[in-house]
């Protein structure tokens, strides 16, 4: 008996889902302890992972599951991403530090140190408190006892390759489209905005790409390696603008901080030196990475990878039986 199309969806979704499940599934201990920093990473990329996916089959859960779910999701994907984003920086500032041999830039460098580090201790409260919300909401259980009850379930004929085809090329297709949109605004060096939605975007249609995979085998890993490269570049831009605003910003808390201490801002001239230092590093760095991006986003637009990318999702959906998705031939 043909399957009907509600069917074959829910089938792959949960094939893909499952697999952000039990990564995040795999993490959850770690993170509530907080002593491996990459644990933090890994169930972050993850939940990211899971809220893409989960837009992609929105229409395989009730609306109120849904809407429950990516709250859940999104919940921990925030808490999760400060807490990497300060591990980054203490990383970041402690190879910075080694680097600096004049003594004089040091004391700056600490001092900021041992303020993320404060905040990043502070944080782990509520990276605790999220890892037990979404225990007790049971998010991770429900979604994978749905996908369970799907996985056992074939996907084996022509007509199943054609509807999965369909949904990938919509996907596809509406990510490119908001991806490229940012072509002319990200082209002035300024838009600080524009170049951090852009990267969402990019990996947006990274992780789109990656959920349906499976379907085309190899023919689709140059276009997820150029939106992972345009992804990467396009954060370290970002990375830096976050140190640029920052920088600032310490400078005037820590003063204030001083003034309250000892009633005067005079210890604050040996913190300056390091602090000023690590800010020209970053904008040196800053710099250097737009150039660099504007590079490769040119390249890609000039060699005519996306009308490639549209030719393959186009070919695919009206040959279905070409597919390299095993299970569907």
């Amino acid at each position: 008996m043909a399957k009907t199309i509600a069917q074959v969806i829910h089938v792959y979704g949960a094939r893909v889902l499952i697999q952000h499940l039990s990564a995040m599934q795999a993490e959850v201990e770690g993170v509530r302890c907080g002593e491996d920093i990459e644990s933090i990473h890994r169930m972050r990329v993850a939940s990211r992972r899971m809220r893409s996916g989960l837009k992609i089959f929105k229409d395989c859960f009730p609306k109120v599951d849904y809407k429950n779910f990516t709250g859940m999701i999104r919940s921990v994907t925030q808490v999760l991403g400060h807490a990497r984003d300060l591990d980054v920086q203490l990383e970041i500032l402690k190879k910075n530090l080694s680097g600096y041999l004049d003594p004089k830039l040091k004391p700056g460098i600490k001092r900021l140190m041992l303020r993320l580090r404060q905040k990043r201790q502070l944080l782990q409260d509520e990276v605790v408190q999220a890892m037990n919300q979404l225990e007790q909401a049971d998010t991770l259980g429900r979604m994978a006892r749905w996908a369970n009850s799907w996985l056992e379930k074939e996907l084996n004929d022509e007509e199943d390759a054609a509807v999965l085809f369909q949904l990938t090329a919509m996907n596809i297709r509406s990510r490119l489209e908001e991806l490229t949109a940012y072509d002319q605004l990200v082209r002035v060096e300024s838009n600080v905005t524009d170049l951090h939605e852009m990267r969402i975007h990019a990996k947006q249609l990274r992780y789109t790409m990656e959920a349906f995979e499976e379907l085309y085998g190899f023919s689709i890993s140059p276009f997820i390696n150029q939106a992972k490269k345009i992804q990467a570049l396009l954060g370290s831009i970002h990375d830096t603008d976050v140190w640029m605003g920052m920088i600032p910003n310490f400078i005037e808390e820590e003063e204030q901080r001083i003034v309250n201490c000892f009633g005067n801002n005079r210890r604050l001239r040996r913190l300056l030196p390091g602090l000023n230092a690590f800010s020209a590093d970053r904008k040196l760095s800053r710099d250097e990475d737009y150039q660099e991006f504007l590079t490769f986003w040119d390249e890609t637009l000039n060699s005519g990878m996306w009308g490639e990318l549209l030719i393959l999702i186009d070919d695919h959906q009206a040959f279905p039986d070409n597919s390299a998705c095993a299970d569907c031939n």
